[in-house]
């Protein structure tokens, strides 16, 4: 019972501070630099995520097939691929590297 309080804990203080951004900035705008900081921060924590899953706890978890189609995905996004393409491309390296290491 002790998690569904934690859960709604959770979703009071989400829900308030939501609430509490037009609250203090009423109908003015951002300034530029907070805006930019904003506009980077949901890639930034999403990367992280990445990299924390990837990794695995202290790192003992690591992937040599997971990296490279991780790796390959995002060159061919910064080439300026098509999502699905680079998805596509991250797990056809993925498994081809998985397969060239596995154990025979």
């Amino acid at each position: 019972m002790s998690v569904w309080w934690v859960v709604l804990g959770l979703v009071v203080v989400c829900s308030a501070l939501r609430m509490a951004g037009p609250a203090v900035l009423g109908d003015n705008e951002l300034p530029p630099a907070a805006r930019r900081v904003v506009a980077v921060l949901a890639p930034a924590l999403l990367a992280g995520l990445v990299v924390a899953e990837i990794g695995g706890e202290r790192w003992s978890a690591l992937d040599a097939g997971a990296v490279a189609g991780v790796g390959a995905a995002g060159v061919a996004r910064v080439l300026r691929l098509p999502t699905l393409v680079a998805v596509a491309l991250g797990v056809a390296v993925a498994v081809a590297v998985r397969g060239l290491t596995a154990a025979p």
